[in-house]
């Protein structure tokens, strides 16, 4: 009884909230000549309402954006065009009915064919909550820039201030943990485009108020658009049906020394523009598609995400690329070819060299995908090769670190270049240490995990994204080599393998294990994978040397270099020789360079997920799609 009451109130709420504002509205312009208020109206000029209906056209082409972005958020791969035209009709009738979260809810889930009524309700509350929180901003800012006596001084720095701490939390914990499930924030691209489309969407409706005001009211729009965004933040909380009440009590309230009954034949015909004319529109749009539904129309961009296991992989492939099964990555594939791909907390990283196709043409789909997302593009761990065409596209590009790779073939311990390979593996040898390679069912998960958490204890959290942490599934699909002390365990390293290539992944140890256990346990593997006759072996990549042409940059280099342990890193890997070959980073500018550099130090280092898993389509799925797209 007590629940249904209070749902009662609730809706009931914002009606009688309305109600009460009208009265006191009234009791305010009571001595208003309602017949010459609505001559104003009626006066004003063809050019006023044309300008108008300009203005509220571009708010309501902003607004509508809202819902892109929010299905963009939720992985829901709808068409830029359905998804606008959807979005103006939910805000359009929401606006002017009042209870706007419900009737967009269900204006959303009739529009939108195979939409749930629970995504369709998460949309609503996106838009909602966002709008509010840039509402919120846009006023902040409108008081800073033109001060009104009707916003305390301190408040919009206190708002700034909130805001900023969002934007620093979003960055920092894109996932947040939340009753047994995950809850991902909004993207800083995302936060800086619905920021953006406020602006636009709060200015232009002032506009086409100001616009509509009789022309001999002395008031400057930079006086009108502080009390405006207030009046339409007080109209929009109150829930009232249009805002009716709130909005023009408020407005009234903040231009005392203005003529009322001019004020309110703007206001008449700002309505008549903003509200009642949108959700006529949005009425016989909503009307005609119950009457008639249209399916659901594809993005222009075609692409699809498969889960790697689900995938065939070419020959020329990164074997390294079996690192998405930890990390939520999936194969994009489009129009111009493939790649691995994974989402970090602002950025959609395609991992690598393309699978298939050419970096130059990959670029704009890249790019486009990753907008998909609410996410900037960049490229990780690419060839000098791909890095030139990718420079050539226009892209940012920096050498970020050196793979160690060799031929397992030609891999020999002797010679004075592998003098310290030779002591390492005689150290082992002495210390009885001997390595296997058990096949995938025999692996001794449980004292590897000892083992793991033993060498985590003691080097502290591993370092994730494109370098591995110890799972069961994770490490039951890669080559493993064991070495082992009498019966105890004492190390491990792991392979991501292909039929054409070897890459180190795990390396872990005890920490009272033998010297020279790791160095033992990397040779085994050199010499297994030439015996399976395997042509390209990598012992992964190390920080890039801190070298570069300015001093900042070499600072920069020699920061990453000492805090990712470059120099043990290549030791390590220079006893076995290898060949080093550069590998790049790119970004569609330098700004986004940096800031996808950022994210991805984040990604690695922080232990908490570095974003919601990529939404991957079931194979059938996937085939039907890619085959549209031909």
């Amino acid at each position: 009884m007590m629940k249904t009451a209070q749902t009662f109130l609730r809706r009931i709420w914002p009606f009688a909230f309305g109600a009460v504002c009208l009265w006191l509205l009234s009791e305010q312009v009571d001595d208003v000549d309602y017949g010459a208020l609505w001559a104003s109206v009626l006066s004003a000029t063809p050019w006023q309402w044309g300008l108008a209906l300009t203005f509220s056209a571009i708010s309501f082409m902003a607004v509508s954006r809202y819902d892109v972005i929010a299905q963009r958020h939720y992985q829901m791969h709808r068409s830029t065009s359905e998804a606008m035209t959807v979005g103006a009709t939910a805000i359009g009738l929401g606006q002017t009915l009042g209870a706007g979260a419900v009737v967009g809810t269900f204006v959303r889930w009739r529009m939108m064919p195979g939409l749930s009524l629970k995504d369709a309700a998460r949309i609503t509350a996106f838009v909602t909550v966002t709008f509010l929180a840039a509402m919120a901003v846009t006023i902040a800012l409108a008081a800073l820039i033109l001060p009104t006596p009707h916003v305390p001084s301190f408040l919009p720095p206190v708002i700034l201030a909130v805001a900023f701490l969002v934007v620093v939390l979003a960055f920092v914990f894109p996932v947040l943990p939340r009753q047994g499930s995950r809850l991902s924030l909004p993207t800083l691209p995302a936060m800086a485009a619905l920021l953006t489309l406020c602006l636009i969407d709060t200015i232009f409706a002032a506009l086409a108020l100001y616009v509509l005001l009789p022309p001999d009211l002395p008031l400057s729009f930079a006086v009108l658009l502080p009390v405006f965004l207030i009046a339409l933040g007080a109209a929009i909380f109150s829930g009232t049906p249009g805002g009716v009440g709130p909005f023009e009590l408020t407005l009234l309230a903040m231009l005392p020394h203005h003529p009322e009954a001019s004020l309110l034949a703007g206001v008449l015909a700002f309505r008549a523009i903003y509200y009642a004319l949108p959700a006529l529109l949005a009425g016989l749009v909503f009307l005609r598609h119950l009457a008639k539904p249209r399916p659901a129309r594809a993005p222009r961009q075609h692409r699809a995400y498969e889960a790697y296991d689900n995938a065939p992989l070419s020959t020329v492939s990164r074997a390294e690329l079996g690192v998405i099964r930890q990390n939520g990555g999936a194969l994009l594939s489009c129009d111009a070819g493939r790649y691995g791909a994974v989402r970090i907390g602002q950025t959609l990283v395609a991992l690598f060299d393309p699978i298939e196709g050419d970096a130059h043409a990959m670029a704009r789909p890249l790019k486009n995908a990753a907008r998909a997302q609410n996410r900037i593009a960049c490229k990780y761990k690419i060839s000098a090769r791909q890095a030139v065409k990718t420079r050539k596209a226009g892209w940012a590009v920096v050498h970020i670190s050196d793979e160690a790779v060799l031929k397992p073939s030609q891999h020999s311990t002797a010679g004075s270049t592998y003098r310290q390979l030779r002591r390492k593996l005689r150290q082992a040898e002495k210390a009885d240490v001997i390595v296997s390679q058990p096949a995938a069912h025999m692996l001794p998960l449980g004292d590897m995990a000892q083992v793991s958490a033993a060498w985590e204890a003691k080097h502290g959290i591993p370092k994730g994204l494109t370098m591995g942490r110890f799972d069961n599934f994770y490490v039951g699909c890669q080559t493993v080599f064991l070495a082992f002390q009498g019966d105890q365990l004492v190390g491990f390293v792991s392979f991501h393998a292909t039929t054409h290539e070897w890459c180190l992944d795990l390396m872990r140890v005890l920490p009272n294990a033998p010297d020279g256990t790791m160095h033992l346990l990397v040779q085994k593997a050199i010499e297994a994978a030439a015996e399976a006759d395997v042509p390209r072996l990598s012992l992964a990549a190390a920080p890039a040397l801190p070298e570069g042409k300015t001093a900042l940059e070499r600072k920069i280099r020699g920061y990453h270099f000492k805090h990712a342990g470059g120099a043990g890193l290549r030791q390590f890997k220079a006893c076995f020789a290898p060949r080093w070959e550069p590998l790049f980073m790119a970004a569609p500018g330098p700004a986004q360079l940096g800031l996808a550099a950022l994210d991805l130090t984040r990604a690695v280092n922080l232990r908490s997920a570095p974003a919601t898993p990529i939404a991957c389509a079931q194979p059938a799925q996937a085939e039907n799609h890619l085959s549209s797209a031909s």
